[in-house]
């Protein structure tokens, strides 16, 4: 599937999300594969990932536009400073995407159980 131009609600918020390639010139992107980016409600996700790697990358930034949304990266918070939320966020995201991987059926399950209402 191709997540270019896609949309995600997140909290209160639509993320769109784009790929975009690396500047090196704006220093945009040039060691990582993706970013958040809070005050456009935008992910940036490089071209012409793996598959592995392109779902990874949105899982960790979703993660992060979810810190974002419930103000977890605020001063006071629990995730404020860039260190702890990237501990946070990247452990998380590779973890869940293990889980996903090693457990196939999971995503159908979690996918049909919550479409249901009761």
């Amino acid at each position: 599937m191709n997540i270019d131009n896609k949309t995600l609600r997140i909290g209160y918020s639509t993320v769109s999300i784009n790929k975009q390639k690396p500047q090196f010139s704006k220093d945009n992107m040039t060691d990582n594969y993706g970013q958040f980016l809070p005050r456009e409600n935008r992910i940036e996700i490089q071209p012409d990932l793996v598959c592995a790697d392109e779902a990874n990358t949105l899982l960790h930034e979703i993660l992060h536009s979810c810190v974002w949304v419930s103000s977890l990266s605020q001063d006071g918070q629990p995730l404020h400073g860039t260190k702890e939320e990237e501990l946070v966020v990247n452990s998380l995201a590779n973890n869940l995407t293990q889980i996903f991987i090693d457990n196939e059926w999971l995503l159908y399950y979690l996918t049909e159980n919550l479409k249901r209402k009761i």
